[in-house]
């Protein structure tokens, strides 16, 4: 009886240790803010995870349209007007 009682506590001392394990997000968000000259410049993206699979040419195909990021669109704003190349 004492065995499986003990059996019992270290099994429920397990489950609690392995709930408070964290592990790394597999696309982590970044965001990036930077101030040039007036203008405060943000940058919001998510880093796909590679995990070895092959990417270009694979899982994104070439010549076909795809997006920046892993979780939603990568955006990028301005506080004041912005005009690229012109």
């Amino acid at each position: 009886m004492k065995k499986l009682l003990l059996f019992a506590v270290a099994l429920c001392l397990s489950f609690t240790f392995q709930a408070q394990v964290t592990t790394p997000q597999p696309s982590p968000f970044s965001k990036v803010e930077q101030k040039v000259g007036l203008t405060d410049i943000t940058l919001e993206y998510s880093r796909p995870g590679v995990k070895g699979r092959k990417i270009f040419g694979d899982l994104v195909p070439f010549g076909k349209l795809w997006r920046f990021g892993a979780n939603k669109n990568t955006t990028i704003t301005f506080s004041d007007a912005f005009t690229f190349a012109g």
